[in-house]
């Protein structure tokens, strides 16, 4: 029996970091107000674009304790657990349920690239051993492991093991994945990762979304996962649209996988929200970079409330 059922809007939060790149308690406390005013449901951090491999343990930590603290249980809040050592990333997991979190989410160990029959041992000895219900992440792009349809089914029948969500930036293979995963639908969650899929993926089936361009935009993209839904197809089109539109002229600005972060935390810096500050040994964006995140704010935000309401 699944003790927890994910849906909806759950934006993968950025980590707020100060000038010397210690975490922002200030940011975190305006991301963590920003995301539920904006109507999410539920919190993701540590993942990619919360820069959770690249902080140290004590940021992880003290972020964790400090979100949930904030959060109150309002939402449940997802901790990213991704390690190469099976025992750090379990006893993560007993911080992580200690500080209040209501699961965990891991991708493959990283740098050895993993055959599928790795990938089950892998995620079942970690099921097995959690404090916490598991979320699977497949990252491909950052671990260089695909997570096969055939392998998430097997893994979606551990009673620990409460959802997926898929990064691959694949439609048909997220198209395999549900198809797989018809037999658990009823206690199993399928997430879309990238922005610019989420609508069309609700609308196909899928639970919800974890998307970046939420820490930007929650309540639009609250409001597109409840339009597809609600099979409000026109709706979803002009909002996906606008989503997409975002992530075409923030995420593309900078060179590297991790350009499209600094577009994001450039442009919650400019919202007001955090400082604009990434982990070593990533340079924040300056220049005429900044100026193009300028000019893309001003022209998403003239039609960012519009998309909600017609």
């Amino acid at each position: 029996m699944k003790t927890l059922k994910l849906s909806g809007l759950i934006p993968p939060m950025v980590t707020p970091l100060d000038a010397k790149r210690r975490l922002d308690k200030k940011g975190t406390k305006n991301m963590v107000n920003y995301l539920l005013k904006g109507g999410v449901d539920g919190i993701f951090l540590l993942g990619t674009t919360g820069e959770g491999p690249h902080l140290s343990y004590a940021i992880r930590e003290e972020l964790v304790k400090t979100v949930c603290g904030l959060v109150k249980g309002r939402v449940p809040v997802l901790v990213g657990i991704t390690e190469t050592d099976m025992d750090d990333a379990v006893a993560f997991a007993a911080k992580c349920k200690a500080y209040g979190a209501a699961a965990v989410v891991a991708a493959p160990p990283y740098y050895f690239k993993l055959t599928q029959t790795e990938c089950v041992a892998w995620f079942t000895e970690m099921a097995d051993r959690l404090p916490l219900p598991l979320v699977v992440y497949d990252m491909p792009a950052h671990t260089d492991t695909v997570i096969e349809p055939a392998t998430i089914a097997k893994l979606a029948a551990h009673p620990n093991i409460i959802a997926m969500k898929d990064s691959s930036s694949i439609i048909a293979l997220f198209n395999k994945f549900r198809i797989a995963l018809e037999p658990f639908a009823d206690n199993f969650s399928l997430f879309m990762g990238p922005d610019e899929a989420m609508g069309e993926a609700v609308l196909l089936g899928a639970d919800g979304g974890v998307c970046t361009g939420a820490n930007l935009w929650p309540a639009q993209f609250k409001a597109m996962y409840l339009a597809a839904k609600a099979g409000d197809v026109e709706k979803v089109r002009r909002l996906q649209r606008f989503t997409t539109m975002s992530s075409y002229l923030l995420y593309g600005l900078g060179q590297g996988q991790i350009g499209f972060l600094k577009g994001v935390k450039a442009a919650l810096a400019e919202m007001g929200l955090i400082q604009n500050v990434l982990a070593v040994p990533f340079e924040p964006f300056g220049g005429k970079e900044l100026v193009q995140v300028r000019a893309a704010l001003r022209r998403l935000e003239k039609d960012a409330w519009a998309v909600c309401t017609r």
